[in-house]
């Protein structure tokens, strides 16, 4: 058999596994895939937490299967197996017969393809992801995929709290989907359809959206100012609202909205009513379960998610009155991580209760808001990692990895402590075919500058043999040219590194968050050989991103016109009268092709 076929043979196996894992087909423990009905459709829901939870090439054969549990390590397999640009114009790898399709790789330009307004209030919150579902695993569907943007304004009659954008492949240069908001669709392709937007109960939403696997249901966290959280389950009717100052109210047509006060439950030790900063929630699809957590400091269990009316099971407190980051979950060993902002703790997850599996200590207690966003769990190598503007002493800005036992640490400066949120690194594409415990792979961070904690520096960091261990001092160290020429205060977005099959790029967003005097700038660095220097400069860049970015949800490798693409937000209107991306005083959805596909 030849490599090809073998490879294409491994495929279709893990294909086999894993649709009759979500279809019940195979007799596993019951735990794996619970009792729950199947999806209607399995899609490919991208989501935060798409980013936080690692499947590398590593791990025994033992470790790979049960990591198979879930959803998350199939496409992350797809992602990175065989990549390569197909005649049949595939997402994720070759099918039988395919073959390679010659693509142009010099650079081009690095564009907006479209940026759609969110209304002049509000829009994606910092350092939150969009939600994008890919309908169909082997190409692009113009009418059934789509990204969904949360909104951090109170919801109205002239303003929605969420929306939905499909026809996404679109752009100023070509196009593979009809331009939607024009009957009949003309050769004018610059921007998407709204395909829904609503006022979703009485709340903004300043947290990440996640989807159900059929992508007929978005979960969301609305955050009323002053009182308790509500975890919501929005049931969505494509046509429903025409734009993000046109919302409909869910409730009709087959569209529905449910919404749980989880602080408030009257589940034993539960009910606390809190807001919630930080915790967008995590979703174990196998079991329907959803972990998040709030302001007072306490994780919940709430279960069904997608499959009935959500209610909290159980919770612990993790840290009194702290505010808990989201938090992640290990399907392979059946343990929650989340952060209180200063520790990251561990609980194993039980039928009743959760009970304390380890923690460690990561920042002063002195600090600011150290850690703002969810640990990353790389399952298969054994490690935690978290991005923290302040160490134990309160003097440096790290990158702290840990065992997922807890029980040991390293760190990595990344500049001076700062007041302002330090954010998700990502690791390079070695990282993930080569295994760090070969002494492989980078992981790039956005600290601070040298002697200029409020101003923003990439640095890449590196891993030794035969651990895995991440070394304490920096590859590369105080890169500035993130910032653009005239190198203005303002902190960076996480991080994105995605590889097409040729290139590894990473992008980085770089803003002020609540003025329009930062970079405002996303730049594209290639990462096929790793940064190592503090004069290296990004391939390209594009600006007027006013307040900088929200994270980065990204789409996947496929030829076709506008069909590869980071989606995100713009954290700032600017002052009236000037001029966005999506028009004027306006916070924007945004676009933009991967440089070099297009």
């Amino acid at each position: 058999m030849t490599q090809t076929a073998t490879i294409q043979s491994r495929k279709n196996l893990l294909h086999f596994l894993y649709f009759a894992l979500l279809t019940g087909a195979l007799l596993l423990p019951a735990r794996l895939w619970a009792q729950e009905p199947a999806p209607k459709h399995i899609g490919f829901p991208v989501d935060w937490s798409s980013r936080h939870v690692l499947y590398v090439n590593a791990g025994s054969v033992e470790e790979r299967v049960a990591a198979m549990r879930d959803p998350r390590f199939y496409f992350n397999w797809l992602q990175r197996t065989e990549p390569g640009i197909t005649s049949r114009g595939r997402f994720f790898g070759r099918g039988p017969g395919e073959v390679p399709v010659p693509v142009s790789r010099r650079v081009r330009h690095f564009r907006v393809d479209w940026a759609m307004p969110l209304g002049t209030t509000f829009g994606m919150p910092v350092g939150e992801s969009p939600a994008k579902y890919s309908f169909n695993l082997n190409t692009y569907s113009c009418a059934n995929d789509f990204a969904v943007y949360t909104i951090g304004a109170t919801p109205s009659a002239t303003q929605a709290n969420i929306i939905a954008f499909n026809n996404l492949y679109t752009g100023t240069a070509s196009s593979s989907c009809p331009n939607g908001p024009q009957t009949p669709p003309t050769t004018d392709y610059t921007q998407p359809t709204v395909m829904w937007s609503y006022r979703a109960g009485t709340a903004a939403s300043y947290l990440s959206p996640t989807l159900s696997l059929d992508g007929t249901k978005v979960s969301f966290i609305e955050d009323p100012t002053g009182s308790a959280a509500f975890f919501d389950v929005l049931t969505w009717v494509a046509g429903q609202g025409t734009s993000p100052t046109a919302p409909a109210t869910p409730g009709s047509g087959g569209s529905s909205l449910t919404r749980l006060s989880y602080t408030t439950s009257t589940a034993t030790g539960c009910n606390s009513s809190a807001a919630n900063s930080n915790s967008s929630a995590y979703i174990d699809y196998g079991n329907d379960v959803a972990y998040i957590g709030a302001d007072n400091g306490i994780l919940y269990r709430i279960k069904p998610v997608f499959t009935g009316t959500p209610a909290v099971q159980y919770c612990i407190t993790v840290n009194k009155n702290k505010k808990l980051t989201s938090p992640v979950y290990n399907e392979s060993t059946n343990v929650v991580y989340v952060s209180d902002g200063f520790s990251v703790y561990a609980y194993s997850v039980g039928a009743s209760s959760f009970t304390a599996a380890g923690s460690i200590a990561v920042a002063s207690t002195s600090a600011s808001d150290p850690i703002v966003l969810s640990p990353i769990l790389d399952v298969l190598d054994g490690f935690v990692y978290v991005f923290s503007g302040a160490d134990s002493t309160n003097t440096y800005s790290i990158v702290s990895q840990m065992n997922l036992a807890l029980t040991s640490q390293a760190t990595a400066q990344i500049g001076p402590t700062t007041n302002q949120f330090i954010l998700d690194g990502d690791f390079d594409n070695v990282y993930y075919t080569k295994d760090p415990r070969s002494g492989s792979g980078t992981l790039y961070a956005c600290g601070t500058q040298t002697g200029a904690a409020t101003k923003p520096a990439l640095y890449a960091l590196s891993f030794s043999a035969p651990n895995g261990i991440m070394n304490s001092t920096p590859i590369m160290s105080d890169n500035v040219n993130i910032n653009g020429s005239s190198n203005p205060a303002g902190t960076c977005s996480p991080l994105l590194d995605f590889y097409d099959g040729t290139n590894d790029r990473l992008f980085v967003g770089t803003g002020t968050y609540s003025a329009t005097t930062g970079a405002n700038l996303v730049t594209l660095w290639n990462t096929n050989t790793p940064l190592k220097s503090s004069s290296d400069t990004p391939t390209n860049s594009v600006s007027g991103y006013w307040g900088g970015t929200s994270a980065f949800t990204v789409d996947n490798i496929n030829p076709t016109p506008q069909a590869t693409s980071i989606y995100f937000g713009t954290l700032s209107a600017p002052s009236s009268g000037t001029t966005t991306p999506c028009g004027a005083n306006q916070y924007c959805a945004v676009k933009l092709t991967q440089s070099g596909l297009q």
